[in-house]
C-alpha cells in the first residue's frame, strides 16, 4: 500500500501552519543544542569557534526552514511570530515553562541561534544570503513584539 499525498499536492509551503513550523524547528534545534552541550570535541562551550563548528554548522530542518522563509515572503507577521517564539524559548529561557526537556539547559545566545537558523536556511532557501537572513532574524522578534 502506498501513501496517497495528492490531497496535499497543491499545498504551498507558505501555507503550513506556524505552529507546525515552530514545533519542527524547536525539536531540531533542541536536539542539536543538547548534542553540542554533550560533545567532548568542544570543551570550551562558550568559545566562538566551538559554537560555529559544534552547533551552528550542523544542518537541520530543510522543509521546516523552507516553510519559515515562505512565511517571510507571504506573511511577515507570522514569520516574525515564529522567530519570536524560537528566540523566547531558546535565548530567553522560556522553553522550560513549556516542556521539561528544556529544564536545566543553558540558553542559546540570540546571535548564535540566528546564525544557526540562517546557516541551515541558505541551503533550504536560496533567495537570500546568510548575512541577509541573519539581519532579518535579528529584527523579527522586535518587530513581533511591536505588533502585539
Amino acid at each position: 500500500m502506498a501513501f496517497n499525498d495528492e490531497f496535499a499536492g497543491d499545498l504551498r509551503q507558505s501555507e503550513a501552519p506556524t505552529g507546525v513550523i515552530v514545533n519542527a524547528l524547536r525539536w531540531d534545534i533542541l536536539n542539536d543544542w543538547v548534542r553540542y552541550l554533550n560533545d567532548d570535541a568542544h570543551p570550551d562551550k562558550a568559545a566562538e569557534m566551538a559554537y560555529v563548528w559544534g552547533f551552528i554548522k550542523r544542518d537541520f530542518g530543510g522543509d521546516a526552514l523552507r516553510c519559515l522563509w515562505g512565511k517571510h515572503q507571504t506573511s511577515y507577521a507570522t514569520f516574525a511570530e515564529a522567530v519570536w517564539l524560537l528566540h523566547r524559548e531558546f535565548s530567553e529561557g522560556a522553553g522550560a515553562e513549556h516542556h521539561p526537556l528544556f529544564a536545566g539547559l543553558p540558553p542559546i545566545p540570540a546571535e548564535v541561534l540566528f546564525q544557526k537558523i540562517a546557516s541551515a536556511s541558505v541551503v533550504a532557501f536560496r533567495k537570500l544570503t546568510e548575512e541577509q537572513m541573519v539581519e532579518i532574524l535579528r529584527k523579527a522578534p522586535q518587530d513581533y513584539a511591536a505588533m502585539r
